[in-house]
């Protein structure tokens, strides 16, 4: 819905509809998850903790340069896959 109006999806999935969870965390598993943990496993000294809902993620990390060096490798993942992180979402 758009002001009121039913919209067609012209790409994608509509916000909100029951696939668009679904196909999210299949898309992002490959994307982001199996990525995510490698990228621990090499470059991290210090605890992280990921928690990721959906499109919805939360990364803590023991040492601040780990997670400012993450959001760096990040942004650089996603865009591979033509995603990007919201400016406006706090980081």
């Amino acid at each position: 819905m758009e002001e009121g109006k039913l919209v067609s999806a012209q790409a994608g999935t509509p916000q909100g509809a029951v696939a668009s969870p679904l196909l999210a965390n299949i898309y992002l598993h490959y994307v982001f998850d199996l990525w995510a943990d490698r990228w621990r496993k090499r470059h991290a000294r210090g605890r992280v903790i990921i928690v990721r809902f959906a499109d919805d993620i939360i990364i803590g990390f023991e040492h601040e340069g780990e997670a400012r060096r993450f959001l760096v490798d990040m942004r650089q993942r996603m865009e591979k896959f033509g995603l990007s992180l919201h400016p406006d979402k706090p980081v």
